[in-house]
């Protein structure tokens, strides 16, 4: 071996140096996603746009397909481990998420609801909740169809 390839490099020294290693790593290039990895949720933007989603009431998954990343949710539940303002975050915008989805669904199942006419009618409950909402709603559409001078016995 010939001495030039012994002798000691700028590199070397540096390593030598307590924090000359933390230097070369500030250095180096962030780690590039490997195949098969999923995408990420990077940069604030992006958390805040993902979190806007599911308090509107998306799915995590929902939310992460929309957002064109992965459809795996394991880089959210990750981050949600690592970063406790994150979880937090995650955790009220689930909640106001369940809030907006049951408010929507709120107009399509009142209708079948305990203790209205359309439990009665189409469920054939006969509980007294039920058949007394049935006879309100049947007086109030007689008494309108009685004041309209429409009606059908002659």
């Amino acid at each position: 071996m010939t001495p030039a390839l012994l002798a000691p490099t700028a590199r070397d020294a540096q390593r030598a140096i307590p924090g000359g290693a933390v230097a070369e790593r500030a250095e180096a290039p962030a780690p590039r996603r490997g195949r098969g990895r999923p995408l990420l949720l990077d940069g604030p933007e992006r958390i805040e746009e993902f979190l806007a989603y599911v308090a509107a009431g998306w799915t995590v998954l929902e939310a992460l397909g929309s957002m064109g990343l992965s459809r795996s949710r394991t880089p959210v539940y990750t981050l949600r481990r690592q970063d406790p303002l994150f979880a937090v975050a995650l955790a009220e915008a689930q909640k106001k998420g369940r809030a907006a989805r049951r408010q929507s669904r709120s107009g399509e199942t009142q209708m079948d609801q305990h203790g209205t006419e359309s439990s009665y009618k189409r469920r054939r409950c006969s509980c007294g909740a039920c058949r007394e909402a049935a006879s309100r709603a049947r007086r109030k559409r007689r008494q309108a169809q009685g004041a309209d001078g429409t009606s059908k016995k002659v």
